[in-house]
């Protein structure tokens, strides 16, 4: 049986478990993956499309695709991502160990090429061009899962943690005195009511 391993959850939600447009697909079939498991497909898929988008007389082809090439398609159109597939029946735990090491390599260098990218926008942001002072989502998980922070300007939203307690000072009684006691003098000398 053939399988497809993924190194992140395709599609995507957000934090309000909303779904993203980041499905992955091949041969007419979308396929859920889950983050570091393995998904099972099915021995053949019927696939329906119409023949001709230009013509528009709704006639309709079904066509029979194999789970080998939809894994197959898919490991070769995302590879960069770092989807793989194998045929779990001839594949040794060894071999399997070895291809999910490879997928979160190429992952982790895909996920670095998205941070350089908005990074690259953002420089060109503080320039005066085009570009982002925000990551997106992707770009921010991103960031979090190589355990990078963004460019500091980007944290300047985010609340200042104080580190230390203010210094209180408490005034001294007799110096309060003393200073209340020249004012009047100066007041008083200055009225020409002074002793």
């Amino acid at each position: 049986m053939w399988a497809i391993y993924s190194p992140e959850n395709f599609p995507k939600r957000d934090e309000d478990n909303n779904e993203w447009v980041d499905y992955k697909g091949a041969c007419g079939m979308t396929i859920i993956l889950r983050a570091h498991q393995w998904t099972e497909l099915e021995s053949f898929y019927k696939h329906t499309y119409f023949e001709s988008w230009l013509q528009g007389d709704g006639n309709t082809r079904e066509a029979v695709v194999t789970g080998k090439q939809v894994a197959e398609r898919l490991a070769g159109d995302f590879r960069l991502r770092g989807i793989r597939c194998a045929d779990l029946d001839r594949i040794t735990p060894e071999g399997k160990a070895v291809l999910e090491k490879e997928a979160e390599a190429d992952n982790l260098k895909f996920r670095r090429m998205f941070v350089l990218r908005f990074e690259q926008q953002f420089r060109t942001k503080m320039q005066g061009g085009p570009g982002r002072w925000v990551p997106n989502q992707y770009e921010q998980e991103c960031y979090d899962i190589l355990q990078l922070r963004p460019p500091d300007v980007v944290q300047h939203n985010q609340p200042q943690v104080q580190t230390q307690a203010p210094v209180i000072v408490q005034p001294d009684p007799e110096m309060i005195q003393q200073l209340v006691a020249q004012q009047v003098e100066a007041k008083l000398t200055e009225l020409g009511l002074s002793k």
